[in-house]
């Protein structure tokens, strides 16, 4: 109450982002392995979301880039569902915190995959669906990531094609060759005309 001699509560600004300004997409060449979620701490520690479960290419050690800017990764550890990183250069929480939302990308010949049968969304991109029959399907245009498996968006002759990446949908994936070869659902292809 004004007069009684107590001070209204501080009412703390809401959290500045850069998340609407930052990229979406990594730049050419380029793997994004994480996004800077906000700092942590005092010391130019930073709080990541990898885009990998493994979060193989945020260890100690290993080169990234951030806002086009290479930094070695000098700390890691896991804590809950995100990474805390220390980054070669970052020294206190004002430098971390113009980079919040940013991207961390890898050069695509660098990448660490977590397995053999782990690929990336532009090495997908381009490449041809074949049905295992043969017949070629058409050409994948994007991948959709957002439920429990990922959708390839493959252009054909007849308009779009959505193509869920499961096991009973996809038979292999050949970078090699170009190719993914897929077992179409009943009536999958009869969607895109």
């Amino acid at each position: 109450m004004p007069g009684s001699g107590e001070q209204a509560p501080r009412v703390r600004p809401p959290r500045r982002t850069n998340i609407a300004t930052t990229p979406k997409e990594p730049r050419v060449g380029y793997t994004a392995v994480g996004r800077v979620l906000r700092p942590h701490a005092l010391r130019g520690e930073i709080r990541v979301s990898p885009f990998s479960p493994t979060a193989r290419n945020l260890q100690r050690g290993r080169p990234v880039f951030i806002g086009g800017v290479r930094r070695v990764v000098l700390r890691a550890r896991l804590d809950r569902d995100a990474w805390i990183l220390e980054l070669e250069g970052l020294k206190d929480r004002q430098q971390v915190e113009a980079l919040r939302g940013e991207l961390l990308e890898a050069p695509d010949a660098e990448v660490i995959r977590d397995d053999d049968e782990s690929y990336f969304v532009h090495e997908l991109i381009g490449l041809r669906v074949i049905g295992t029959d043969g017949q070629a399907i058409g050409v994948v245009d994007d991948v959709l990531q957002s439920g429990a498996a990922d959708v390839y968006v493959v252009k054909t002759l007849n308009g779009e094609l959505l193509v869920p990446a499961i096991a009973d949908v996809v038979s292999g994936i050949s970078l090699g060759n170009g190719t993914i070869i897929i077992t179409p659902l009943p009536g999958m292809l009869d969607e895109s005309k």
